[in-house]
């Protein structure tokens, strides 16, 4: 016996007895008392002739008799109206408002007249079919809840897969087709230049674009077909350090002052020191040039720490205040409004990471900017100033490292990036 058939024997335990009918009581005890009231006035005409009483005190005597009678059967017929029904259905009220408000385990008690014990039963009964109902609905909603993030999951699989699939054939082409005679033009001038030791300005602008060409070209390669991420157990602030300390030297933060607030003790990452020196490069050109863009000087802050990893910021922006609380539709929202899937989250909720955020107090990001971010080729800046490759590739390097990169759009003023690497075991 389940545990709600158990609840519902203890709830009608009361009524296995032999219950009469209620309206074999009603009527008998209405018989009763107006039995009683007639034998009451006859006793007081019979009681009146014997003593031989005026006709008109007689009248009197029964008159005080009948409203005597009235008033005890009006005081009788309410008192086993309140205990043989009143009492009773109120109690199968408060008892249905307990179950309708949440206790799904109470159940209404027996009564000892027929009629109102099988309305208790058939109330029971109606209660446990309906939880029965309302339990295998939530497990159908959980399981079709599951399938849909499942497919869900698959169907974002398939996109990545065809996109990157769709870019590394554009970039095998283009890296075949353009790189054969992008490699000649810069043989070409780097013939004219030791043959005009001046180097004139357009020669200087051939070189230039051409190795801008090419640096787009390896980009897109790197994208579509990066290397394997060759992990190791990396102190994560010693990478930091050392490529702020890099770029410093080389002039790169004309505009801005690199701050770092980087925790001691943080345990070491499961990661590629030379690829993760890569993302970080990217990350602080991007601060910087975005910085440049105020035409004043900022700052950028480095951090680092350990934190549990949560819902994404692109994950919980799909969620909607309507969506009923505890029940998250957000799967079949993924698509809207982006036209790139995003990062993978490789880590799930819960998992310890070590978090290295990089803020700036630049322009900051747009709401549409945020959403394609890591699309191959999307920039913000200015033409001829950036290629869009460069997060799109850091996003493809941290995720072959086990780890995920986020935009953080609800910091005040700027930008923040988030790398959530894995702890090195």
């Amino acid at each position: 016996m389940s545990q709600l058939d158990q609840i519902e024997e203890q709830g009608t335990r009361k009524a296995r007895g032999r219950a009469s009918s209620l309206r074999f009581r009603l009527l008998g005890g209405m018989l009763i008392l107006l039995f009683l009231a007639l034998f009451a006035v006859a006793i007081t005409v019979y009681i009146g002739l014997q003593f031989e009483l005026p006709p008109r005190l007689l009248g009197v005597s029964v008159a005080v008799v009948i409203v005597a009678d009235i008033l005890l059967v009006y005081l009788l017929a309410d008192q086993r109206l309140s205990r043989f029904v009143l009492e009773p259905v109120e109690g199968m009220v408060h008892g249905a408002e307990r179950i309708a408000s949440g206790d799904e385990a109470h159940r209404l008690t027996g009564s000892d007249t027929a009629e109102l014990d099988r309305l208790a039963k058939a109330v029971n009964t109606m209660a446990g079919s309906l939880i029965r109902n309302q339990t295998e609905l939530a497990h159908n909603i959980e399981s079709l809840d599951a399938t849909n993030r499942a497919l869900s999951d698959a169907r974002m699989r398939l996109v990545r897969a065809e996109k990157l699939a769709s870019i590394g054939r554009l970039a095998a082409g283009v890296a075949h087709e353009v790189g054969n005679p992008l490699g000649a033009i810069i043989g070409y001038a780097a013939l004219g230049r030791k043959d005009d030791p001046a180097e004139p300005e357009w020669l200087q602008g051939i070189v230039y674009e051409a190795n801008r060409i090419d640096r787009i070209v390896r980009g897109l390669l790197e994208f579509a077909r990066p290397k394997a991420a060759s992990t190791s157990e990396v102190d994560i602030n010693e990478v930091a350090a050392r490529t702020v300390q890099m770029m410093t030297l080389q002039g790169r933060f004309k505009s801005a002052d690199v701050e770092t607030d980087l925790s001691d003790g943080l345990p070491p990452v499961r990661a590629d020191p030379h690829q993760l020196e890569q993302v970080l490069v990217n990350l602080l050109l991007n601060a910087s040039d975005a910085i440049e863009e105020t035409g004043a000087r900022g700052t950028i802050r480095i951090t680092t720490r350990t934190a549990r990893v949560g819902r994404s910021p692109a994950e919980a922006r799909r969620r909607r205040a309507s969506d009923p609380e505890g029940t998250d539709y957000s799967h079949l929202r993924r698509f809207e409004g982006a036209l790139d899937p995003g990062p993978q989250q490789a880590l799930k909720p819960g998992d310890e990471a070590v978090v290295l955020t990089v803020v700036d107090n630049g322009p900051g990001l747009s709401a549409d900017a945020a959403t394609r971010l890591f699309e191959p080729f999307f920039t913000t800046k200015e033409p001829g100033r950036g290629t869009g490759l460069g997060l799109a590739v850091s996003a493809r390097l941290i995720e072959g490292m086990g780890g995920t990169i986020e935009a953080d759009t609800t910091v005040a003023s700027g930008a923040s990036f988030r790398l959530l690497l894995p702890l090195g075991t």
